[in-house]
């Protein structure tokens, strides 16, 4: 399911939110933790100069190769760039260990002092020096493409560094000279076979050719040229195939015509007799025409011919007419049939012409009607047939003499195809000559006996030269060390961070607990000052702090609703007798009638807080010597009672669950307005576990120097699991960082002029801003912390 726009927010919004406090978190680490990283900073500096005064002293002498293609001169091209292979086999023949070894021996370097220190057993000089050879393709900024090696070999000493670059390089120079020289010395041999085997068998296939040739037949122009016989051929049979259409096409003309003068034996009308006409083609309309003119000119005398010369010609004329419109009738029926307007029309027409030729009949006597003339329509089919049995005879003397030609055009084109085949194959084969040869040339060139070497030569740009420091370098070691030790320093800070399960702020406590906090104690007399330092305590900052927490507290306790309030903390230590006894004082100040009970049967304090006898106590009234009215003991702190532990006793816990303590703590409570129950930690001992569910809200203080988490968490699920209110925290700072006590905070204004004695004269607008402050008071951190 897609989720709202709203809720999209939220969860960017809640993972900015958890970035934030991530990086909160890291900075809270390294603030807290700031020395320890800045120990083991220095530390690693420290380091990083102790070891560039000690390393041992490495020197680098160095070189610089250019590799260039040499042409051998078998293709006649210039040189090109060197592949990126060719630079790998070279900078591979460099570190080879046949190169190395053969250098050292020859020069006796294999022995030197400087590089048997330096060997093990299983190793030689030649390993040595192959380990520290460093090469790099390519040149330094804009020439970092070019086609060039860097050369350098390290060595604790500067001179003998030079001498075994200068030894390597020496040997592979030989070498490669060596391997070109064997390389050309090949590609020679290799180069006169190859002109003696594939060139004269590029003759013969040339001369094959020439031979073809001449014997080709005239009108073969060679490869691209078009067989003028296969062209001749072509049309040949194209005209035969339509003489055979129109002679098929005359033949059923004629079975036609001769189907026709068949049925027209019978006794036909003239009128069928003439419809007949229409089966003679357009084609031979013309031709009848003119037979049937001269057969009129032949039966008439010269007498009356010279009489009536128009109106014969005419009829003649409406005669042929009349033949024409009978064949136009014939092509539309078989295409509209016999009902169809035009056909109709054009019988009408023919109608009209019989008519005529009726009438013409009659005035001249001549034979132009339907009659028994020679004249008649089956006088004109036969000789309509005659045509085209013509037709046939000429048509089959055109077809002998075609097949004639066509035969002759295929004998003729296949010939020519013959020599076009042929002169395929030797076109093919000299290529392939050609080919050969050029393949052989190639791979001369391209043989590489020295793994990639033939045709490469190399130019030293920059000899050895005497070995120059290249380590310990003071720079790169201090800034080593301090990365070295910042990374430690980083990474103990945090497990040290971690392993320390104590609050960092006052609003991760909050978070933690969620109680509502009372107040930041900081500052308070010791107990040595007994009622004295409860007094005083009132005209300190630490005092304010107090009176914030009460006045959270008093809504409550005037209501009835909290008579009773027991203070307890995680372990010994965190101040909470302390704040017992000055939250008492404070509580008086406002007209409460506050009775003290020191329930710490096993550590008890407060007779020492209010400067009393311990003596006649918690445990003389349960265990029923003394009435708890007789034990309660007045202070010298207006308004607060105390009664204290008493006597000592084995078995405090026993003695906090009978039901004569419980009948006390009703009786105090009916007879105070505040009853404060001092108890004792709730991870040392059970006791506070006891009396928790039987007072009215139960107050922790919790300090934040000594505190774990796990200890505080544990403590508030052991109350609230036997039923305990707890309705408030109060933090004890002193000893904690600036997270809980901030520098200029409520100290600031307890020096200003809202809390100045009333013997100094305060300034005017102090008595528009008489009123308490809300600022949660932050106390200053000098001076002695609270104690049990």
């Amino acid at each position: 399911m897609n989720s709202s726009p709203e809720e999209k927010k939220r969860a960017i919004a809640h993972l900015a939110s958890a970035s934030e406090e991530s990086v909160l978190d890291v900075l809270s680490i390294v603030r807290r933790q700031r020395w320890l990283i800045v120990f083991f900073t220095i530390l690693g500096v420290a380091l990083g100069v102790l070891y560039t005064s000690r390393a041992q002293v490495w020197y680098e002498s160095q070189a610089k190769v250019l590799i260039n293609q040499k042409n051998a001169g078998l293709a006649g091209t210039p040189s090109e760039m060197v592949e990126e292979d060719v630079l790998a086999n070279h900078m591979e023949i460099l570190r080879s260990r046949r190169i190395v070894e053969s250098a050292l021996t020859k020069d006796g370097l294999m022995d030197l002092p400087s590089i048997q220190t330096f060997l093990g057993e299983a190793d030689d000089a030649a390993d040595y020096v192959i380990d520290r050879l460093e090469l790099v393709k390519g040149g330094d900024g804009g020439a970092k493409d070019a086609r060039s090696l860097q050369i350098a070999f390290a060595h604790v000493d500067p001179t003998d560094s030079q001498v075994v670059l200068e030894s390597v390089l020496v040997e592979y120079q030989k070498f490669i000279q060596d391997q070109l020289a064997g390389v050309m010395s090949k590609a020679n041999e290799l180069v006169n076979k190859a002109k003696d085997e594939v060139e004269g068998e590029l003759r013969q296939a040339e001369a094959e050719y020439v031979a073809a040739r001449k014997a080709a037949p005239l009108l073969f122009q060679g490869e691209g040229s078009s067989n003028v016989y296969q062209d001749k051929y072509r049309r040949l049979e194209e005209e035969l195939l339509s003489l055979q259409i129109e002679e098929a096409a005359v033949k059923t003309r004629l079975d036609g015509v001769v189907n026709a003068l068949e049925t027209m034996k019978d006794n036909t009308s003239s009128a069928e007799q003439l419809d007949k006409l229409a089966l003679i083609d357009s084609d031979s309309l013309e031709r009848l025409g003119l037979f049937a003119g001269l057969q009129l000119n032949a039966s008439r005398s010269t007498e009356f011919q010279a009489a009536q010369p128009a109106r014969i010609a005419e009829a003649q004329t409406q005669y042929k007419h009349m033949l024409d419109l009978m064949s136009e009738k014939q092509r539309l029926s078989s295409i509209f049939g016999e009902g169809h307007p035009k056909v109709q029309d054009i019988e009408d027409e023919i109608i009209l012409v019989r008519n005529f030729l009726e009438e013409q009949k009659t005035e001249t006597g001549s034979g132009m009607g339907i009659s028994d003339d020679p004249l008649n329509p089956e006088t004109l089919l036969r000789a309509y047939v005659g045509f085209l049995k013509h037709d046939l005879a000429a048509f089959s003397e055109r077809r002998k003499e075609l097949q004639i030609l066509s035969a002759d055009a295929e004998a003729q084109a296949k010939t020519l195809i013959d020599f076009e085949l042929q002169d395929q194959v030797l076109k093919s084969k000299i290529a392939r000559q050609e080919e050969l040869f050029d393949g052989i040339v190639h791979q001369v060139r391209d043989m590489d006996t020295a793994s990639g070497l033939n045709g490469y030569i190399y130019e030293l740009l920059e000899t050895p030269r005497l070995g120059i420091k290249v380590w310990p370098r003071l720079p790169l070691c201090i800034l080593g060390g301090l990365m070295l030790g910042l990374i430690a320093g980083l990474s103990i800070a945090v497990a040290n961070d971690l392993r320390d399960g104590r609050f960092r702020s006052a609003a991760e406590l909050d978070q933690a607990i969620d109680l509502p906090m009372l107040g930041r104690i900081g500052k308070l007399n010791s107990i040595g000052q007994g009622i004295k330092g409860l007094i005083a305590t009132e005209l300190s900052p630490d005092a304010e702090a107090l009176r914030m927490g009460r006045t959270l507290l008093l809504p409550d306790i005037r209501s009835g609703k909290l008579k009773t309030i027991g203070m307890t903390s995680a372990m010994q230590g965190d101040g909470k007798s302390t704040v017992t006894s000055n939250l008492a004082v404070s509580a008086s100040q406002v007209g409460l009638r506050v009775l003290v009970i020191d329930a710490d049967l096993r550590r008890p304090s407060q007779h020492r807080y209010f400067s009393v006898d311990i003596t006649g106590g918690i445990t003389d009234i349960v265990e029923g010597r003394l009435q708890w009215k007789d034990a309660v003991k007045t202070t010298d702190a207006e308004n607060v009672s105390i009664i204290t532990a008493g006597s000592s006793t084995n078995t405090p816990a026993e003695l906090l669950q009978s039901a004569a303590f419980d009948e006390l703590l009703k009786a105090a409570s009916d007879e105070y307005d505040l009853v404060m129950i001092d108890l004792p930690p709730v991870l040392a001992v059970s006791d506070p576990l006891i009396v928790a569910p039987k007072v009215g809200g139960l107050v922790i203080v919790v300090r934040a120097s000594t505190a774990r988490r796990d200890e505080v968490l544990n403590m508030i699920r052991r109350l609230q699991s036997t039923g305990g209110e707890l309705v408030g925290c109060v933090l004890n700072i002193f000893g904690s960082g600036k997270n809980f006590s901030i520098e200029g905070g409520y100290y600031g204004y307890y020096e200003s002029s809202y809390t100045r004695p009333k013997s100094t004269p305060a300034p005017a607008k102090a008595s528009r801003m008489s009123r308490p402050t809300t600022v949660e008071p932050v106390i200053h951190r000098n001076g002695s912390t609270p104690e049990e």
